[in-house]
């Protein structure tokens, strides 16, 4: 196993030209980004990079920034998070870098995604998107949807989509976060119609016979207890596992979680950790109810024994419950 983090999120501008109702980052000022050249000091043991923004796509030299994260980590993989407005720029992206994965962001379909995104012709934009990571040869290709209350109900729609054009489906809810998404609590979907739905995409998960969906339905089982206010069902290891990285290159140990560890462009990550020990402490104290793929599923990895008995048995459970006729 390598030592250090394996996983992060990397935002490489603070730019955004959508409008969504879940998230306030597009109105935030245009700050001081990183130089290409600048990501080779991110830690060299990253197994999985998630490159978003705002919009990563608005950055014009985001090719030689993937590159240089390539250069520095040859074993990880890397997700370009897009929101799909802009197929021109994704096409020339998908032509000088090959190897990527992308996950184009549809909270609902037609006039429903539109609304969600505060973008005319957004959805269209979604299907342009997808079919330039088809020609372009994008074999890791999916759809991230984050159910609000303006979708929640209509989530499973989006799953359908996925599932008949062949391409992947990750959904998690709407956080809120002081220093990214910005106080989102009045966007929360309503449990009821939220649970339904979720219920409904989980039950599709393990429906499926691939143990890859049975570990996605144990992941949308804690988006559940998020939404009915249940406590956190995995450990969070935020700070030693997972990072979160702003366009400036200050480091947090999530996307949550204000508290800054350093800048990558003064130390390493692994002297942040040294130098400030307490960082570590207030993310064991953490009580935010947050629940996301970025720091689950390190925790998950790190102890797959673990947890793909509890996943089996979860899936067993779904069975008896479905053949008792309940849910």
């Amino acid at each position: 196993m390598p030592v250090g983090p394996t996983h992060a999120i990397i935002a490489v501008t603070d730019r955004c030209n959508a409008r969504c109702v879940m998230c306030d980052i597009w109105q935030k000022p245009a700050g001081t980004e990183l130089r290409p050249e600048d990501y080779a000091r991110l830690p060299s043991s990253l197994r999985e990079i998630n490159v978003t923004g705002g919009e990563p796509l608005l950055r014009g030299d985001l090719a030689g920034i993937i590159q240089s994260m390539r250069r520095r980590c040859p074993g990880a993989r890397i997700v370009l998070s897009t929101n799909g407005l802009l197929p021109a720029r994704l096409k020339d992206l998908v032509g000088a870098v090959k190897g990527m994965a992308v996950r184009i962001s549809l909270d609902g379909m037609d006039g429903l995604h539109d609304r969600i995104r505060g973008i005319d012709g957004a959805f269209d934009k979604v299907l342009e998107s997808i079919e330039i990571c088809r020609r372009g040869g994008v074999g890791d290709l999916g759809l991230s949807a984050t159910m609000t209350r303006h979708n929640a109900g209509r989530v499973r729609e989006v799953q359908d989509f996925a599932r008949k054009h062949g391409l992947e489906f990750t959904v998690t809810v709407a956080h809120s976060s002081s220093f990214f998404f910005g106080d989102q609590s009045s966007e929360e979907p309503d449990s009821g119609a939220a649970v339904a739905d979720m219920e409904a995409i989980r039950c599709r998960l393990y429906e499926s016979t691939s143990p890859k969906d049975w570990f996605r339905a144990y992941y949308v089982s804690g988006l559940i207890d998020v939404i009915l206010g249940s406590p956190r069902p995995v450990e969070c290891h935020a700070g030693r596992d997972f990072f979160y990285m702003d366009p400036e290159g200050n480091v947090y140990p999530c996307h949550i979680l204000e508290r800054k560890m350093g800048n990558i462009m003064d130390k390493s990550f692994e002297q942040m950790v040294v130098d400030d020990p307490s960082v570590l402490e207030a993310v064991a104290r953490c009580r935010q109810r947050c629940w996301m793929t970025c720091t689950v599923a390190p925790e998950m990895r790190r102890k797959l024994p673990v947890f793909a008995v509890k996943v089996g048995w979860s899936k067993l459970a779904h069975h008896f419950r479905k053949a008792l006729g309940k849910r």
